[in-house]
């Protein structure tokens, strides 16, 4: 009896010889590899946030090009930073904002005044990283920004520099408002003007979390006429006056979810 019970303790023995280097490599592992792989995780999620933006960039600029209705859907994951061992993920939460950038006012002979507002949308990413810094990113009027707090730089290679970010926006703003300032003639009196303007859909402004958003461009084109134009402000061709006018809105509705 006395040498099956010096057996059984020597298995016990082993087995807690056992788990206690089990337990030292697993806090080993946390205490100095955890670390870095987390931030590893993190600064990879990152790059996938800033190439998702870039790809949103792409398809605004691929709806304004084509002045046509049409969907775009981008996926952003909002965390990241989930590893073997320590599976939790950081957050994200994304935001959009109205930005007006133009009015363009259209009078008739009645003396009615008709306002057709040109607004596009300002969308950013703010993270809460755990390991890895709070690099956020924002998307401004065809311009992708990384974002830290205050400070911001351009994600696109092609511009070195802040000021540059800043001239290509000022840029892209104007090509969109000399666009819809664009009066064409269509004969007997005729005109027609395309107006594009990208606006936030109520309601869905706003998301976050730790799963995967998707940011939605849905545009829709719709036509107003008006009849006796006596006056179409900001229109820097000469129009004979009066006329009648077909107005084109290209309505781009931005959402996220």
């Amino acid at each position: 009896m006395k040498s099956g019970t010096d057996e059984a303790v020597s298995t016990v023995i082993a087995l807690m010889l056992v788990l206690a280097i089990l337990a030292t490599c697993i806090a080993i592992y946390s205490a100095t590899y955890v670390p870095g792989l987390k931030q590893q995780s993190e600064i990879l999620h990152s790059g996938e946030v800033q190439y998702a933006f870039l790809r949103l960039s792409s398809d605004v600029d691929n709806l304004y090009s084509l002045g046509k209705s049409g969907q775009f859907s981008e996926p952003v994951p909002l965390g990241g930073g989930d590893i073997l061992l320590s599976p939790v993920k950081s957050s994200g939460t994304i935001e959009l904002e109205k930005n007006q950038i133009g009015t363009i006012s259209v009078i008739n002979n009645d003396g009615g005044t008709f306002s057709l507002l040109i607004n596009t949308t300002n969308i950013t990413y703010t993270p809460s990283y755990s390991s890895w810094e709070l690099q956020g990113y924002s998307y401004r009027s065809g311009v992708v920004w990384i974002t830290k707090g205050a400070k911001e730089t351009p994600a696109d290679i092609s511009l070195y520099t802040v000021r540059e970010g800043l001239v290509q926006e000022n840029n892209t703003r104007n090509q969109w408002l000399k666009k819809a300032k664009t009066v064409i003639p269509e004969g007997n009196g005729n005109y027609t003007m395309q107006i594009i303007s990208m606006t936030p859909v109520d309601g869905k402004n706003f998301v976050t979390g730790t799963g995967t958003a998707k940011i939605r461009l849905n545009a829709t084109e719709i036509t107003e006429y008006y009849e006796n134009v006596t006056s179409i402000t900001s229109v820097s061709e000469d129009v004979p006056y009066p006329i009648n006018l077909t107005v084109r809105i290209l309505s781009i509705g931005v959402s996220v979810e």
